[in-house]
């Protein structure tokens, strides 16, 4: 009897374990189910800025666009990037030709005042803002994969408050792998 209760606590012990273990960094989100970035749409996400929640990422693109279309093609369908978006960031996805007006920041903009008071120059347009919907940084362009994985990190892992984009890619912490993945 003893020998029994022994082995029942031993085999409980190791399901404990499995459940415990499989939690946590492997949780997947709807979006990350479907292989793709969580974008939030201007209509709903801009009334509603900034969100309290993570940094935010807000990318503003044409469908028309060869170095947008490359962006959603070659960075946005990379599976380390969906998760680490997923994970870091709430993200907003702009295409300007779909907007008449949009609610932002208590006013009501028309898609060219949004564009200008954004000071968009070229699409693709990249924009990171903190939690409190401060603007931290804009890019214009298409970013290569590495530059991009440095961004999020950048952003998503606090350097910001720290080291200017240069040095923090001087930093071993901002060596990224682009064969396996990794960030």
């Amino acid at each position: 009897m003893l020998v029994m209760s022994y082995f029942r606590s031993i085999i409980i012990l190791a399901i404990v374990v499995v459940i415990v273990g499989s939690c946590g960094d492997d949780y997947k989100t709807p979006a990350d189910i479907k292989g793709t970035v969580a974008w939030l749409d201007a209509k709903s996400a801009l009334p509603v800025f900034p969100f309290g929640t993570n940094p935010i990422y807000m990318f503003i693109y044409s469908e028309r666009s060869q170095p947008c279309k490359a962006m959603m093609d070659n960075i946005f369908s990379r599976p380390e990037i969906v998760k680490y978006m997923n994970r870091h960031f709430s993200s907003i996805a702009i295409i300007p030709e779909e907007l008449d007006t949009v609610k932002f920041l208590g006013q009501t903009l028309t898609k060219i005042e949004l564009l200008n008071a954004l000071r968009v120059d070229g699409l693709p347009s990249h924009y990171f803002f903190d939690k409190a919907g401060d603007l931290v940084g804009a890019r214009t362009g298409y970013i290569q994969l590495v530059e991009f994985k440095q961004l999020l990190k950048y952003m998503a892992e606090g350097y910001v408050a720290k080291y200017d984009f240069g040095t923090f890619q001087s930093m071993p912490e901002a060596e990224m792998d682009t064969v396996l993945g990794k960030f």
